[in-house]
């Protein structure tokens, strides 16, 4: 496995850590036994904090997604040149 995709798999794992962790937490809460007040505060500062989570979690996932777009880009390029190589070299073998 390459390092973009240990990396890409790592991130995905992660996120899915994270999320798991915050919905379970918003459960919790939503089961609790607490006022109506105590739970809509309780739910406000756990959506607070799924947003950040998820701003943190952009932040780092777009560096690896930049190097695996680039990543993809030279591979079609060198695709691309390997796919005019072969037209031209059966084009010399024809003539």
């Amino acid at each position: 496995m390459s390092d973009n995709e240990e990396r890409s798999v790592l991130l995905s794992v992660l996120a899915g850590i994270g999320i798991g962790a915050i919905v379970g937490a918003v459960v919790a809460l939503l089961l609790a036994p607490k006022s109506g007040q105590e739970t809509r505060e309780e739910l406000a500062k756990s959506i607070e904090k799924l947003k950040e989570s998820v701003s943190e979690l952009s932040h780092r996932i777009k560096p690896a997604l930049e190097t695996v777009a680039s990543t993809i880009r030279q591979k079609t390029a060198a695709g691309e040149q390997a796919v005019e190589a072969g037209e031209h070299a059966a084009e010399q073998a024809q003539a």
